[in-house]
């Protein structure tokens, strides 16, 4: 069954090491779920954090966003002195894909001016061997950069159906030995408009 990894569920008292051909990096979606795995589990503080989207819950879901942050934070802060860790492996992460739904992408542009909004599954082998798929939301902000969003259940209109996605079958590969670049439109009404536009003029044509 697809986990959904912002709650850090399978995480909480384990490490991670990078298997070979895992992106990296705040220009791609897939770079930035891994790079907020890789950073949790090398118990890099500031790494983490700055993977992490902006405050966007409200005020008073901010704070425990906030809140969130701090005790995970205190977490790594714990993992970092424990010598105990068995280390699971990142087997694959999977292409970033857009919600099937239409509503996650407007409102994410429409309400905090996000320029695309998607989700990441990335794939992970346990100490015991045994394979499990997490899931991570993504979103890209206004720099152009993209930021991982651990709390969906603070604001689940931004991730309406995460989990009742089918299963990621696409695997992000580094083919030219340079990270791949993902293509992603703008999800905003805009540029939804256009396309229908251009649809219709075509149809008269």
């Amino acid at each position: 069954m697809m986990k959904l990894f912002s709650v850090f569920i399978l995480l909480l008292f384990t490490s991670l090491s990078y298997g070979t051909d895992i992106p990296t990096g705040q220009d791609s979606p897939e770079g930035v779920a891994c790079d907020a795995i890789q950073a949790y589990i090398r118990c890099d503080a500031k790494a983490w954090l700055k993977t992490l989207v902006r405050p966007i819950y409200g005020e008073e879901n901010n704070k425990e966003y906030l809140a969130f942050t701090k005790q995970m934070l205190a977490l790594m802060k714990k993992n970092k002195a424990d010598s105990s860790f068995a280390a699971p492996k990142i087997i694959q992460c999977y292409k970033a894909r857009p919600f099937s739904k239409n509503g996650p992408g407007s409102l994410a542009y429409a309400v905090h001016e996000f320029t695309a909004n998607r989700f990441v599954d990335v794939q992970i082998e346990l100490p015991d061997g045994q394979k499990t798929n997490l899931r991570y939301h993504v979103l890209r902000d206004t720099d152009e950069k993209w930021y991982f969003e651990p709390r969906p259940d603070l604001c689940p209109l931004l991730s309406m159906g995460l989990n009742k996605e089918e299963p990621s079958t696409e695997v992000w590969k580094n083919d030219s030995g340079k990270e791949t670049k993902t293509e992603t439109k703008q999800d905003s009404p805009k540029e939804e408009t256009k396309s229908e536009t251009k649809k219709t003029d075509a149809n008269k044509q």
